[in-house]
């Protein structure tokens, strides 16, 4: 592959804002069918379907106001570039959810992430889908097959770190480290995406 257009920054880039403003989750599933757009000017994901084939269903993962980052790290070995592409998000309050506190049903949700493999999409504060756990190089199948579930590219859980504090002050909550190795650099999604905020839930075709 060789070099074949320019970059060139602009205004527009310059006003851009950092920061993680809504993050979706969900397992993959058998017969997930994922589009994949490779024009040129695009590396991107159009679709992300699952079995059926029929909307993919999503859970919204709320976090505390800019703690929330999607990070990319490259290097290269034997002509080969690997990226770890991490997800990191802080819960405040580590106990359960608006109710009955002792029933931890943060931590309900979190034990699912433990053994399970991940599709993420961190939306940031431009209005970017990116999307963490999918890739095309190296998948199982590739583009719009329904054996792509068995890539070994998903984001798995990587860490957790949370307190109580010690000071009245101090935070209370947890951080969620979610991370994808993959062959490419991690992919936007721009088809369609409905969240329902009521139910926190998304949907993506």
């Amino acid at each position: 592959m060789a070099i074949d257009g320019d970059i060139r920054v602009v205004c527009d880039d310059l006003q851009r804002s950092g920061g993680i403003t809504q993050i979706y989750l969900r397992s993959w599933t058998a017969g997930d069918i994922v589009t994949f757009d490779n024009t040129a000017d695009n590396h991107g994901i159009g679709s992300i379907k699952k079995a059926g084939p029929a909307s993919a269903d999503w859970f919204l993962y709320d976090c505390k106001a800019e703690t929330a980052t999607f990070d990319i790290a490259a290097t290269k070995e034997n002509g080969s570039t690997a990226f770890e592409c991490t997800l990191s998000f802080y819960l405040p309050r580590m106990g359960g959810n608006t109710g009955a506190l002792q029933n931890l049903g943060k931590f309900h949700e979190l034990q699912n992430l433990l053994d399970t493999c991940v599709m993420g999409m961190a939306t940031d504060s431009n209005g970017t889908h990116w999307v963490l756990g999918v890739s095309e190089k190296f998948s199982v199948g590739g583009d719009s097959s329904s054996e792509i579930y068995r890539s070994q590219t998903f984001a798995d859980l990587t860490g957790m770190e949370g307190s109580t504090g010690a000071a009245y002050q101090d935070e209370n909550g947890i951080t969620v480290t979610l991370m994808a190795k993959q062959y490419e650099l991690p992919r936007a999604y721009g088809g369609t995406l409905t969240p329902n905020l009521t139910a926190g839930t998304a949907t993506t075709t």
